[in-house]
């Protein structure tokens, strides 16, 4: 089986992220494959993370980034928890921040990224991106 949907390197998506201590949601990108052990281990995604400034980010607040899924484009649970954290410190924010990673074979049809702050900061000019990769 294979899924030719996942080859296209122009599948990105990038979502501003939270006002303080909130959570954001990406639109999830279609996987084609379903959670019967067939997603493909080749394809990876990466999941990127900007470089907050203090005012964004205070010092000793975090923004947590995951990956969830879902069966239905309606419902989704955590795949992938605590893919990127950032800690705001000594005053600068945070530093940007990538992690590349494959879906494990039984992950469900649709993927997102979550970002969720625990700052009284403004992160909304920022964005989070998820796309793939290879």
């Amino acid at each position: 089986m294979s899924a030719p949907a996942l080859k296209d390197k122009a599948v990105k998506v990038t979502t501003a992220l939270p006002n303080g201590a909130a959570a954001v949601n990406g639109t999830a990108i279609d996987t084609g494959c379903g959670a019967n052990g067939d997603q493909l281990a080749d394809v990876e995604f990466l999941l990127s993370a900007p470089a907050l400034t203090v005012t964004e980010q205070p010092d000793d607040k975090n923004m947590t980034y995951d990956i969830e899924h879902s069966v239905d484009n309606s419902t989704f649970t955590k795949l992938l928890e605590n893919v990127i954290v950032q800690t705001g410190a000594g005053g600068a924010g945070a530093a940007a921040a990538t992690s590349q990673f494959r879906l494990p074979a039984d992950a469900n049809r649709y993927i997102r990224a979550n970002a969720t702050g625990d700052a009284t900061g403004d992160s909304t000019t920022a964005d989070m991106t998820l796309e793939l990769v290879a």
